[in-house]
């Protein structure tokens, strides 16, 4: 009824639901002291370095160490780790390269101390002089005439000793009539076949001489060969 008066309602009380969404400044303000207890709770937490505090050098980095692998039930020793791939790099060799075997180098045996140098110049030394000799002889001619000649072999003793001596004489085709000695004891001589061949009697003292003196018939005053001893005749 439009005259009837309607009583008033009663109020109900509003709750905290409705009022937080009804104030937002209060949901505002609860998040900021949250973010601040939790900075507060931070910063104690960070502890500074203290006075006593000193940096070292930076050591050297870190090297992986490999984890050896079991040996094998054989007995085998594990095959060494592999080295890590690098990018852009070909994988290495992981197998040891095979030895040559070289020659083992010979060994040279010291030349012994005893042993005497060889001698370096190749040049061989002169040759000493021969010693002179003993006998010497000198042919010459003392006469001529028709058909023959006189001639002399003149033998000295160069030696420290007496000495017998044996003197050829060689006349092909000649024929020897007689030879002697002046002045000492005579010797014996032969003239077969135009050959005087005179043999010493005594033996002629050291540093003294004797003339052999012969007579030849049909043959040329420069005989073919002469000698005393068996060392030639000079004045040929």
């Amino acid at each position: 009824m439009s005259g009837t008066r309607r009583a008033p309602r009663e109020s109900q009380p509003r709750s905290s639901a409705t009022v937080a969404y009804s104030s937002p400044w209060v949901l505002v303000s609860v998040g900021v002291v949250i973010m601040v207890v939790l900075l507060v709770i931070a910063v104690g937490a960070y502890r500074g370095p203290g006075p006593d505090f000193r940096p070292g050098p930076p050591g050297p980095p870190a090297v992986a160490v490999p984890i050896p692998e079991r040996a094998s039930s054989a007995g085998r020793e594990a095959s060494p780790p592999l080295s890590p791939a690098v990018p852009g790099l070909s994988p290495r060799r992981t197998d040891q390269p095979s030895r040559t075997p070289t020659a083992a180098p010979t060994s040279v045996p010291p030349p012994s101390a005893a042993s005497p140098a060889a001698p370096t110049s190749s040049a061989p030394p002169p040759a000493p002089p021969a010693p002179p000799a003993p006998l010497q002889a000198k042919y010459r001619v003392m006469d001529t005439f028709p058909g023959g000649f006189i001639a002399e072999v003149l033998i000295r003793n160069t030696s420290g000793g007496d000495l017998g001596w044996v003197a050829r004489v060689d006349y092909p085709g000649g024929r020897v009539v007689t030879a002697w000695l002046e002045g000492v004891p005579q010797g014996t001589f032969s003239g077969a076949g135009g050959t005087l061949t005179y043999r010493s009697g005594p033996a002629l003292a050291a540093g003294s001489s004797v003339p052999l003196r012969f007579h030849i018939e049909s043959a040329r005053s420069r005989p073919a060969s002469c000698s005393v001893s068996g060392r030639g005749c000079s004045g040929l």
